[in-house]
């Protein structure tokens, strides 16, 4: 990128951050926190079953790279 550019956008955000609204008053309704939690949780888990699903995958592609063949069930 080069410096004209770079100048150029800096401007552009500064004259955004200056147009924003500075009170929203705003009203979060007090079970909006258990569902930033719900969220949270169900996005962990949802990795962390993905990487269950994919961790054969996941661990023959370290084994090829080290060179060792990759054993099966009953090998």
């Amino acid at each position: 990128m080069r410096s004209g550019s770079k100048s150029k956008l800096l401007l552009l955000l500064a004259s955004l951050a200056l147009l924003t609204p500075t009170n929203a008053w705003a009203y979060l309704d007090p079970g909006t926190g258990s569902y930033v939690l719900q969220l949270i949780v169900a996005g962990l888990l949802g990795a962390l079953f993905t990487v269950k699903t994919f961790w054969a995958r996941i661990v023959a592609v370290f084994r090829r790279s080290n060179g060792r063949r990759p054993t099966g069930p009953g090998e």
